[in-house]
């Protein structure tokens, strides 16, 4: 395995971040919110205003044979594919990252080679949430404001700095003389909208892409700043739509009630046969899997560390939230009006504030 110079690294890395910071602020100051929440997006010209800003910034890198491709298909989101070839280092000498062995320091190693044809993905994403409320005085979605080591404002955690932080890491490895297997850095338009245009990306890249060993996200979270984070998984989802039809134009209550069953009775029962709303529990073993015990090891001890910081069991938990009405929750805003801009979660009939 390849050695790399840690001093190196850290410093090529701070120097980048410096420069990174400014575009930061450009991007920033780019209201692109995800085509959920901005329907006339081609229209608006913002989601085209920040490509072209980050795939500027990424033609500009020098990494040897990269090459970057803004595409976007019919009806569909940009996306920015950069490809950037294996460095003649590469060998089934180099390793990666598993999950084989836990260390007693956490430490994971692993037996896993790299051939030299092998592909590693990275992914981000650049489109944005809505503006949101909340935001406390001289501080704003599209006003970039730094404070100290924190930069504010709407994208730049979420997920804008993804583009810069794979091509900079790329480019460190390179000056510490380290080696790596081919990448390919995809960076999409519509996550914030739940990715309806990422498969098809993805069906008309796959000769391009090939079979990954190894896929790192870029848009995830951490605890605390002492410790590199990686997350390993994330909870499975499977979206559908339930519709309960019982009759076929409108009645009144005081006509009806008691001689046509509750719509909202028969879906609460079907989903019980799914979920068991006391526990959570899924009740489909095509639901459950064993977790794997180096993934128990590893939420254990981050359920430790997460506990012994926060007061609270997660920055976005709030104790106070309780239920108003029959079917909303508005949190910390009893009484008002749900806004289905101000949260993707707030659709349909239960809304949910947060």
């Amino acid at each position: 395995m390849t050695a790399l110079d840690a001093t190196t690294v850290t410093d090529h890395a701070n120097t980048a971040w410096d420069g990174i910071v400014p575009v930061l602020h450009e991007y920033i100051a780019i209201p692109n919110v995800s085509l959920d929440f901005d329907p006339q997006w081609r229209e608006n010209g913002h989601m085209a205003e920040a490509v072209e800003l980050i795939a500027g910034w990424c033609r500009d890198r020098p990494i040897p044979g990269m090459t970057l491709e803004v595409m976007e298909l019919p009806e569909r989101t940009p996306m920015i594919i950069i490809e950037i070839p294996a460095t003649a280092g590469a060998s089934a000498d180099d390793t990666v990252l598993a999950d084989d062995t836990v260390l007693a320091d956490d430490t994971v190693l692993a037996d896993d080679t790299v051939l030299a044809d092998d592909t590693v993905l990275l992914y981000g994403h650049l489109d944005k949430q809505p503006e949101m409320e909340g935001w406390r005085d001289g501080l704003g979605p599209w006003t970039p404001v730094q404070d100290g080591d924190r930069l504010y404002g709407r994208g730049g955690a979420d997920d804008g700095y993804a583009a810069f932080a794979s091509l900079a890491a790329i480019e460190a490895v390179h000056a510490a003389g380290g080696s790596h297997t081919r990448c390919i850095v995809l960076i999409e338009a519509s996550e914030e909208s739940g990715s309806p245009d990422l498969p098809a990306y993805i069906d008309a890249l796959t000769d391009r892409i090939g079979t990954p060993s190894l896929v790192v996200c870029l848009d995830s979270g951490c605890i605390d700043y002492e410790r590199m984070w990686v997350t390993t998984s994330l909870r499975g989802v499977v979206v559908g739509r339930l519709t309960v039809d019982i009759v076929t134009e409108g009645l009144h209550s005081g006509d009806a009630s008691g001689m046509v069953p509750s719509s909202f009775r028969i879906a609460r029962q079907l989903l019980d046969r799914v979920e068991d709303s006391i526990t959570g529990e899924l009740l489909l073993p095509e639901l459950r899997t064993e977790i794997p015990a180096g993934r128990v090891h590893c939420r254990t001890g981050s359920s430790e560390r997460q506990r012994s910081r926060r007061k609270t069991p997660h920055p976005g938990a709030y104790p106070q939230w309780k239920l108003t009405g029959t079917a909303q929750n508005y949190g910390r805003h009893p009484g008002k009006q749900p806004d289905t801009r101000r949260n993707p979660c707030t659709r349909g009939s239960s809304q949910v504030y947060g």
